[in-house]
């Protein structure tokens, strides 16, 4: 089961700018959606999330691409209905095609899917790539195809979820659990570890997939008691907010208004697209929990007991020095809980 990208349409016919796609579908009990945004329509440099699923195997992948549009900013590729794109929103999507070519291959094989080999077929089908007229961009900080990826395989046995976080760049992969909430499986190409001070410096990335230098995809694995939630996110969804427990709030208030999978998806959309300075795409799969209202329902208590202790409430009126207290407050004690599954420190 894979979740569309888009509508197929007639080879070389324009289609509307919306600006935002969801999708949401259920199997059994899978329970799935997407949201993609851009901030500008017909040029975001988010490719269409990836869910895709293989019942045979009862295991699937999530996965989002986030194309680095500071040192992709060259022109790479003009589509049929004549608009250029640049290398980043050329690099997210070649990026796309690559790893779910690769979750076909290893699921209808059986292989265990060894990061490596994704790495590889991420590096062949870039560098196989076109790439568009030589740029005057040079230096540095330029890349071909630059994109981030934030990916996690799962597979389901005997009540039980085995899984698999890879990674490269600063877009991330979390799972969401009824008691414990929010927890990052993943940690960001970046000098700085911290996740609060991510947000308000928005550090540069050590490693990203390109077409023209070396790159490291990273890789994390564990396994968590069904049911649980398992999702990946570009920084449009998660690096807007105030703390990292207000991403936690937006997905868990965000649920427990919804009427089902669909909605959840649209209201993820609305919530995300006025606060959000950046193009935005989540991919997530509700493992285990047999239908939507048993999903909702066991995340009630867990929102409820964010709102107790503030977490979302930001303050108002007392200027930023009040702002700055109350994230290093809630931080404190959200921290431990959302970095439980972190992977150690890349050497």
């Amino acid at each position: 089961m894979i979740i569309p990208p888009r509508p197929a349409l007639p080879p070389y016919r324009p289609r509307s700018r919306a600006g935002h796609l969801t999708w949401a579908a259920a199997d059994g009990p899978l329970q799935t959606l997407v949201v993609w945004t851009e901030r500008r329509p017909g040029h975001g440099e988010d490719a269409e999330p990836l869910a895709t699923h293989h019942r045979p195997t009862a295991g699937g992948l999530l996965a989002v691409f986030d194309g680095s549009g500071g040192s992709g900013a060259a022109p790479a590729w003009r589509g049929p209905d004549g608009v250029t794109h640049t290398g980043a929103w050329a690099g997210a999507r070649v990026a796309r095609l690559a790893t779910e070519c690769w979750f076909q291959r290893v699921a209808a094989s059986g292989e265990a899917g060894d990061p490596a080999h994704l790495e590889l077929c991420l590096r062949t089908v870039l560098r196989a790539s076109p790439t568009g007229a030589p740029s005057k961009i040079t230096g540095s900080m330029r890349r071909i195809l630059p994109t981030t990826l934030a990916a996690v395989r799962y597979r389901s046995h005997d009540g039980g979820v085995r899984w698999q976080a890879l990674w490269a760049g600063d877009s991330r992969s979390y799972a969401l659990l009824p008691l414990t909430g929010l927890h990052v499986l993943t940690r960001d190409d970046t000098r700085e570890d911290d996740a609060l001070a991510q947000l308000r410096q928005d550090p540069p990335m050590t490693n990203v997939i390109c077409a023209d230098r070396d790159f490291t995809l990273s890789a994390h694995h564990g396994e968590f008691q069904e049911p649980c939630v398992l999702l990946a996110a570009t920084d449009g969804f998660f690096g807007y907010v105030h703390t990292p427990a207000q991403f936690e709030c937006v997905l868990l208030d965000t649920l427990g208004r919804a009427r089902d999978m669909d909605d959840w998806a649209d209201l993820l959309r609305r919530a995300v697209m006025p606060a959000t300075g950046d193009d935005a795409s989540l991919s997530l799969a509700a493992l285990g929990f047999g239908d939507f209202g048993r999903l909702r329902a066991a995340f009630a208590e867990r929102h409820a007991l964010l709102v107790r202790r503030g977490y979302p409430d930001v303050p108002s009126g007392d200027g930023p020095d009040a702002v700055h207290r109350w994230q290093e407050r809630t931080w404190d004690s959200y921290r431990p809980a959302y970095e439980t599954y972190m992977p150690e420190v890349r050497e």
